[in-house]
């Protein structure tokens, strides 16, 4: 044999290897794109119900959020209202209620005075009173 012709055998042997481990390859390919084909199945049966839930519990969450906003949207307005109502029954209340208290004072007053027998009660001297009766006392 020549060296041409060992050199020929030498690179079909070559080829048949790298042909062999190319195929093999392949067959190892193969089974693993299989084995992932069988995982994304049984992923996308088990994940499908699992996103399906997920969807579900999204739409019922935003439905409580919406209820929730509208409940404290009236519960504003009714804070509103409340606050409304309670300065108009002050605004209504208050300066009668000081009249009477007022009136009922001055009528304590009065009575205490009538009585016979009794000192009328320590009031202090109003300022402007007092200089009201000097000047009449001055005019006089």
């Amino acid at each position: 044999m020549s060296v041409s012709d060992v050199l020929a055998v030498a690179a079909a042997v070559i080829v048949a290897i790298f042909v062999g481990a190319l195929a093999m390859s392949l067959v190892a390919l193969g089974r693993t794109l299989r084995a992932l084909r069988a995982t994304v199945q049984t992923l996308r049966d088990q994940a499908l119900p699992v996103v399906a839930e997920l969807r579900d519990a999204a739409r019922a969450a935003a439905d409580e959020v919406e209820r929730v906003d509208r409940l404290v949207s009236s519960a504003e307005q009714l804070e509103g209202a409340v606050d409304a109502a309670g300065r108009f029954a002050y605004r209504t209340f208050a300066n009668p209620v000081v009249k009477a208290m007022a009136v009922g004072t001055g009528v304590s007053r009065a009575a205490q005075r009538l009585r016979v027998g009794e000192a009328p009660p320590d009031v202090k001297p109003d300022a402007k009173a007092d200089t009201r009766r000097r000047r009449n006392r001055r005019a006089s």
